[in-house]
């Protein structure tokens, strides 16, 4: 008997121990292992004829080109592949961590004994509702469903899968929480507390920019021009969570990670910008470059040049945690309400709206990738200039 092609398939009775036939199978080839025998994908049922049709759909699967090999791959070694993928294409290391700390805490432990090509809508709405019942926030709900649809979205143009299950699925509704800003005297009161600080130019250069935590800390000088009043955000100064360092221990229990600065490139293409700076900006860092010299000159031997525009008395890097705890701290002082260092971005948004600067500009300056996304993000607080707009004719003559 000739040997059947590739994609032909082979059907064959199952039966019980009496030889009774109990049901049919069949199976089609899709890859041929490392040590030269043949991946079969298989299926059953009670009778011939439903078995010669789901054989039927296999086939055609097959020669689309959406039938993968999978070799019984389970959710979590397809995702663990998944996140090397991620980390091999250039990703922000953060971003990595993001990946692999959502797959191993939330998704695995809910969908990773199921079988990639098994996995259905049904079984994610199942992840989404053990993540509720743990007690988890409606926004980590919604990230972990984003990590497995691009997961799966991969899986697909692998051609692991014929489509992605997840796409299936609703995420929960969010809430959206009010936008926390400080108003101009906050603003003030703010900065005139801390004057005395060493890291007074960067707060202010935050409210005045909108410069993101990173971007602050990973400014040097070779990239501000103050003659100009220009300053332009190539850097991004990063804390990279890695493996954890051999014998490192902390309250006599070992760590389980490691964490380093590392200097990036910024988010997006977009965030790669230009700044024009105002003269009291430009001011502020005139004195943050004396201040520094100050520093240099009394540190001595013990000083270390890097060219940042923001650092210790000893020139090291500034981390991102510390100017944030730095900040938290001074919030207290100031007493001031109390807003997360990232809304000082939104509130240099808001400034910059109150004075009438264009949605375009407003975008630009804040590194977004554009002015729609600036529209929708502060929508409410272009509703003064809205109201604003209306007019009558009586006006212009």
């Amino acid at each position: 008997m000739a040997k059947r092609a590739n994609g032909e398939g082979t059907m064959s009775r199952r039966k019980d121990s009496s030889g009774k036939t109990i049901g049919w199978r069949a199976s089609v080839t899709v890859g041929i292992a490392e040590d030269g025998s043949q991946k079969r994908r298989w299926v059953s049922g009670k009778t011939q004829g439903e078995v010669q049709e789901k054989l039927r759909a296999l086939q055609s699967d097959l020669h689309q080109g959406t039938l993968a090999d999978t070799d019984r791959m389970t959710v979590a070694d397809f995702l663990n592949h998944w996140v090397a993928h991620k980390e091999r294409e250039g990703n922000k290391p953060n971003t990595v961590q993001s990946y692999r700390d959502t797959v191993n805490r939330y998704i695995t432990p809910k969908l990773g004994r199921v079988k990639l090509e098994k996995l259905r809508p049904l079984d994610v709405e199942h992840m989404l509702t053990g993540l509720r019942r743990d007690g988890k926030s409606t926004s980590l709900q919604v990230y972990a469903l984003r990590v497995l649809k691009m997961a799966l979205q991969q899986a697909v143009r692998w051609q692991m899968l014929p489509r992605n299950v997840a796409d299936a699925v609703k995420p929960p509704k969010m809430e959206r929480q009010e936008m926390q800003v400080w108003d101009r005297q906050q603003v003030a009161d703010f900065l005139k507390a801390t004057e005395a600080h060493p890291l007074h130019a960067a707060f202010y250069l935050a409210l005045m920019t909108g410069m993101r935590r990173g971007e602050l800390v990973g400014l040097k000088w070779e990239d501000v021009d103050l003659d100009r009043a220009r300053l332009t955000v190539r850097n991004n100064l990063v804390e990279v969570i890695g493996a954890p360092i051999e014998g490192k221990t902390r309250l006599k229990k070992a760590t389980t990670s490691s964490v380093r600065l590392e200097v990036s490139t910024p988010k997006s293409k977009a965030s790669r910008r230009t700044i024009v700076l105002s003269k009291g900006t430009v001011q502020k860092l005139r004195e943050q470059q004396a201040r520094q010299k100050a520093w240099r000159e009394h540190a001595a031997e013990a000083w270390t040049e890097q060219g940042f525009v923001f650092t210790t008395v000893t020139g090291a890097l500034v981390w991102p945690s510390a100017l944030a705890k730095a900040y938290t701290n001074l919030v207290k002082e100031a007493g001031v309400p109390p807003i997360r260092f990232h809304d000082m971005r939104h509130t240099a948004a808001s400034l910059m709206i109150s004075v009438g600067i264009p949605p375009k500009t407003v975008s630009e300056r804040l590194g977004h990738s554009d002015v729609a996304f600036t529209l929708r993000t502060y929508t409410h607080l272009y509703d003064a200039q809205r109201e604003e707009a209306a007019f009558d004719i009586a006006d212009l003559v």
